[in-house]
């Protein structure tokens, strides 16, 4: 799990990937919402897990009492600057225990992926539909479909700015059976000169079906919403309401 993973790139990381226009914040949220509302009435308290720097629970907030979690202190400590006064916790999804449920939870952005284990992918899911109440809903958006990885991908280098860091961000990939590894290659200009610093990414190749059993298998109901990134699927589950 990337742990330690985000301490250079935390700072750079909402610059990265809104400035290439890899993320759009308020649309992702439209659609979330759109989801969250579509599959359970009520919703009035949600959980971000692997939160990142709060970018989603800043637009979510307005609609609901939210709470984050995510495994990287330097992530974190950018979404606490954003998000002051709102729960953040520093958690590992696979051992998730805040003691509470939530109308909805949500794991975005492939960040199951990084369970490699199957069988442990399957008691993480378990672990998030805990944090789920009755009639609650869960969103997993799951890694790239094994079918759809393509070998030796070579992408266009990626350049953002501001007015004080500029980024370019080289990446290279490798896959090894089902585990994909992702080398993110950063240049960062600031004025005080030019950094440069590399990220290991490894993510799991998963089946959407297994994706599903997983969501099944914890007690919810479940369906797929597929691309919600190319070659990406979507899985929301919705926890059976108390009798």
């Amino acid at each position: 799990m990337p742990e330690a993973m985000y301490g250079k790139s935390a700072r750079i990381y909402d610059l990265l990937y809104v400035g290439t226009g890899i993320k759009d914040y308020q649309a992702e949220t439209a659609d979330l919402r759109r989801i969250i509302e579509g599959s359970s009435a009520g919703v009035k308290t949600l959980l971000d897990v692997a939160c990142g720097t709060g970018a989603h629970l800043a637009e979510l907030s307005r609609w609901y009492e939210v709470q984050g979690a995510d495994i990287s202190p330097a992530m974190l400590a950018v979404a606490r600057g954003r998000l002051p006064g709102i729960p953040l916790h520093q958690a590992d999804m696979r051992t998730l225990d805040l003691g509470r449920s939530f109308d909805a939870v949500i794991c975005l952005f492939s960040s199951i992926g990084y369970v490699t284990d199957p069988s442990e992918m399957r008691s993480t899911v378990t672990r998030l539909a805990a944090h789920v109440a009755p009639g609650g809903v869960l969103i997993v958006d799951g890694w790239i479909r094994p079918d759809h990885w393509s070998d030796g991908y070579r992408p266009e280098p990626e350049i953002a700015r501001d007015d004080e860091i500029t980024v370019v961000r080289l990446a290279s990939s490798r896959r090894e059976g089902n585990i994909t590894e992702l080398e993110m290659h950063h240049l960062v200009q600031t004025a005080d000169g030019v950094d440069y610093f590399m990220e290991r990414h490894r993510l799991a190749l998963t089946q959407t079906g297994d994706y599903v059993s997983a969501v099944e298998g914890a007690g919810l109901s479940a369906r797929v919403v597929s691309d919600y990134m190319p070659g990406r699927d979507r899985i929301v589950g919705v926890k059976p309401a108390k009798a």
